[in-house]
């Protein structure tokens, strides 16, 4: 009988072990199932995080991509400005080129009038000569008030205006 309440103790010995494993072995279930819990709300957390740092990405992305379309048409413009400077630098080059030209001509322009006025003169007072010398009875030297009539309009340009 010593054998078998040996066995028996040894059993139970072998029993209680086995219980106190698995008590250890229930305690450590129930931590590693409240350190999944944890686990899992603070996956929750990180996700809820993550989807508003790819919402906050995303804004970003169409603000980045606002502001590039909004620069590359200030370039643009600033370019076309930049075409209208050069194009307005060669009309002001062109314009005074011009207003050279016209200064020079009207110069030129009153320099032939005059050249003409003197060459009609000449002409006038070479024919008065002429007519003197081939009739001279028919012009009376001799007149004590002499009038003088313009017959060549050689008045200066100037005083025509």
């Amino acid at each position: 009988m010593t054998t078998r309440r040996a066995f028996a103790r040894q059993e139970e010995s072998k029993l209680q072990l086995a219980l106190q494993e698995l008590k250890v072995s229930k305690d450590l279930c129930a931590q590693l199932h409240s350190e999944r819990e944890e686990n899992e709300k603070e996956l929750l957390t990180i996700l809820k995080s993550n989807d508003k740092l790819k919402a906050s990405l995303t804004r970003l992305h169409i603000d980045y991509s606002d502001l590039s379309e909004e620069r590359d048409r200030l370039k643009s413009i600033v370019a076309s400005f930049d075409e209208c400077a050069v194009e307005y630098e060669q009309a002001l080059k062109r314009i005074t080129t011009l207003e050279c030209e016209l200064r020079d001509a009207q110069k030129y322009i009153s320099e032939l009038e005059v050249s003409a006025h003197q060459a009609t003169a000449l002409h006038t007072h070479s024919l008065f000569e002429e007519l003197v010398e081939n009739a001279p009875e028919l012009v009376d030297v001799t007149i004590e008030n002499p009038v003088t009539i313009d017959l060549t309009n050689d008045t200066l340009p100037a005083q025509r205006k």
